[in-house]
């Protein structure tokens, strides 16, 4: 009885036993996962950064690299555009004269068998008052082409303007040669006539060039420039009095215009040319003198205005019938004039517009 209350403890016992260690290993592990949920894991202390300052880079002395010297290149010149002969005359014709001179230039180097282009060569460097280019170019030209009829006339306009009357002459009959019926010529030889004194010659040459043209009014012009440098101002009315009726765009005709009516005593409609001559050229010196001058001039109450167109048709009468123009004789006395003597010099008689 007792052995078995012993085995029966000791079983007892030893179940007892058993139960604490499962128990013991059941709240281990409760332990640890409460102990795991309570861990809390603080972050990871990180090392401070040192802030290091950069140091300026300083600056090394470069050696300069040793090259051979490079050749300087010079760029060519660009070729120049080629004119055209329309080009050139279209400089001409706007009066930019010192313009188409250069570039008739340009085109007859190119074009050196063209007798025209050193034609027009001269007439552009003649207007831009470069003679002795003209000259040259009027010579080239003949000598592309001695039947090149205003060549030899322009040539002449040159050798005028120049003072070489005498050399003039020798062209223009070189131009007559060729054409017997050239207005042109014939004023030119009256022009040249003039110059050498030979005042008679004058007078027939520009007759002359009327009977072949009765609307040159240049001629007229000049015609008229004899009788003022002679002092027969009534004489220089007629053909002034036509030449301003057919150019009413051309100043130097009513300067000219001015003075024969200022030395035959009309004031009054000497003025009013020479105001007509300023109003077309407003630089025109001589005649903003002229006017001022007469416009301080009384004139002879007495005296009627001239009638400039009545005078003109008279003029045209004369031409038609072929005999000289004398119309001093049908004109009504003058009165003398009450201003000092004017000079010849300050009528005009270059021919700025001649032929092209």
């Amino acid at each position: 009885m007792s052995s078995k209350r012993t085995l029966f403890i000791s079983g007892a016992a030893l179940l007892a036993m058993v139960a604490v260690f499962v128990a013991a290993i059941d709240w281990s592990k409760n332990d640890e996962i409460a102990a795991n949920k309570l861990i809390v894991r603080t972050p990871k202390q990180s090392r401070p950064i040192q802030t290091v300052t950069p140091t300026p880079p300083q600056e090394v002395a470069r050696t300069p690299v040793q090259t051979e010297p490079s050749e300087t290149v010079v760029p060519e010149p660009e070729t120049p555009k080629e004119v055209t002969y329309q080009e050139a005359e279209t400089a001409f014709l706007d009066k930019q004269y010192d313009e188409a001179a250069n570039l008739f230039t340009r085109y007859t180097e190119r074009k050196r068998e063209n007798p025209w282009g050193f034609y027009m060569l001269g007439l552009s460097a003649w207007k831009a008052k470069d003679f002795d280019k003209a000259e040259v170019a009027f010579e080239r030209a003949l000598a592309l082409d001695q039947r090149h009829v205003k060549s030899w006339i322009n040539l002449s306009r040159v050798l005028l303007d120049t003072d070489r009357p005498a050399e003039a002459l020798s062209k223009i009959d070189e131009a007559l040669a060729l054409d017997p019926e050239s207005n042109a010529a014939y004023r030119l030889q009256g022009r040249a006539y003039f110059q050498l004194g030979r005042t008679e010659d004058a007078v027939a040459a520009y007759h002359r060039a009327l009977r072949i043209d009765d609307q040159d009014a240049w001629a007229m012009n000049n015609l008229a420039l004899i009788h003022i440098e002679e002092g027969r101002f009534e004489e220089a009315l007629p053909p002034l009095a036509r030449a301003v009726e057919l150019r009413t765009d051309v100043a130097v005709f009513f300067n000219n215009l001015g003075m024969a009516l200022e030395r035959s005593g009309h004031f009054r409609d000497a003025a009013e040319a020479y105001e007509a001559a300023v109003s077309l050229d407003g630089s025109y010196e001589k005649a903003s003198a002229n006017f001022a001058r007469v416009d301080l001039v009384l004139e002879d109450p007495v005296l009627e205005p001239v009638d400039l167109a009545a005078v003109a048709q008279r003029f045209v009468d004369e031409m038609d019938s072929g005999n000289a123009v004398t119309i001093a004789s049908e004109q009504t006395d003058f009165a003398a004039p009450q201003t000092d003597a004017v000079a010849v010099s300050d009528a005009d008689s270059t021919e700025y517009d001649g032929d092209q």
